[in-house]
Order: structure tokens, then sequence, then C-alpha cells
């Protein structure tokens, strides 16, 4: 009897699974698939951020949920302009400080690099963005999402609590 009923809930899970499959759209998977390659190089640029901190002695970054979120506004932003800028950062700074208790704040931004290590690389050799990166901070928030062709904006925020 055990043997029956688990085969009938295998055979059930297979079909809901089958049947989800079906009924998701192309644009729901394509949109799984930009936040799936969003988020792995969000976590690839927060693995490069630290490792470069740790080689420089430094210590590593937290992330930070409302810094992440502000990042993420911030590049929705950018790319609606199609270009990237700091518009708007004293209000980004303002509710880190007021919310996260946060006494020093500082923001990367860039755009069309394909990959974490390309846009580390060039924030890298960038001596203000640099100085961010190594700054004495201890949170981060980031962003990187794709415009509509397909080019990557990105976000840092970086707070000290």
């Amino acid at each position: 009897m055990k043997t029956y009923a688990l085969k009938a809930w295998l055979i059930l899970l297979c079909f809901t699974t089958l049947i989800c499959s079906i009924s998701c759209s192309k644009d729901d998977a394509s949109e799984a698939t930009e936040k799936l390659e969003s988020l792995s190089i969000t976590e690839d640029m927060l693995q490069l951020v630290n490792k470069h901190r740790l080689n420089i002695g430094k210590p590593v970054l937290s992330i930070n949920s409302l810094a992440t979120q502000l990042a993420e506004e911030h590049t929705l932003f950018m790319i609606s302009q199609k270009e990237i800028s700091h518009d708007n950062f004293n209000d980004r700074a303002d509710r880190l400080y007021d919310e996260e208790n946060a006494y020093s704040v500082a923001e990367n931004v860039a755009a069309k690099q394909k990959s974490a290590k390309d846009v580390m690389e060039a924030w890298l050799n960038s001596k203000g963005h640099r100085e961010n990166i190594e700054g004495h901070f201890t949170h981060i928030g980031i962003s990187a999402i794709k415009d509509a062709n397909g080019h990557y904006y990105y976000t840092q925020l970086f707070l000290r609590q």
C-alpha cells in the first residue's frame, strides 16, 4: 500500500511539474534567467570586492538590504535615463543615514561592462572608485541590471555603521 501511495505521489508531482513548465511563458523564463544572471553577477561583485579588500588588509563588507534596494532603484533609474549618473545620491545617502544609522556613505556607478570582473577592473583603475571600494565601510548594496539591449548598468552603495 505504501508503494502505491508513493508512486501516485510521484506521478502527481511529475504531472504538476510538467504542467507548470508548459504553462510558463517565454517571457517568464526570460525574466527568471535575467534575475538569476543579475543575482550571479552581484554575488561575483561582492566576492571580488571582498577579495580585494582582504588582499589589502581591510575587513570584508556585509550586504545591507536597504542599500541593495536603493542600488537597484538607482540602476533602474539610470537605465530609464540611458546614462550613468549619481543623480539623487543625497536622497539615497539620507535614507541610509536615517534608517541604517550610517555615518559615511559612498557610491560607484558604471555601465556596459560585460562581467563582474570587467566592472571591478574599471573601478579599481579609477582613483575615486577605488577609494570607495577600499574605504572605511562596513556594508554594501550592489545592483547589476541589464537594459533592453542587454547591457549591464551597475550601482554599488557603501556605508559605514
